[in-house]
């Protein structure tokens, strides 16, 4: 499976904790067999995780569902073009969505 059928997938679901919780299985998945990009995949699968980890066992706002779901969807989308770019411009990808999960994300 590729990170473009991963974020597909995870496009097409529903917004709730399963849907997360897929996300991060294939992505932490994806990243034995595509070492070299492991990071792209760890940071948002690790987003994901910490998802399903806060709002699994809870009842979510539908709309704070979605814009979870739109937040994740969009550092995929970001992932997604750093993979047909060279690698320094990778890493600064993966360095930008990093900053911006740890910093401006207050959702999950």
């Amino acid at each position: 499976m590729t990170f473009k059928e991963i974020t597909e997938r995870f496009a097409r679901s529903e917004s709730g904790s399963d849907s997360f919780k897929s996300f991060y299985k294939d992505a932490f998945e994806l990243m034995k067999t595509d070492p070299d990009n492991a990071g792209l995949y760890f940071v948002v699968g690790i987003a994901a995780q910490t998802y399903v980890i806060k709002y699994e066992d809870q009842a979510v706002d539908p709309d704070f569902a979605d814009r979870a779901k739109a937040t994740l969807e969009g550092f995929n989308k970001r992932l997604l073009e750093a993979l047909d770019a060279d690698p320094a411009e990778r890493l600064r990808v993966l360095g930008n969505v990093a900053v911006e999960y740890q910093w401006h994300v207050d959702a999950f």
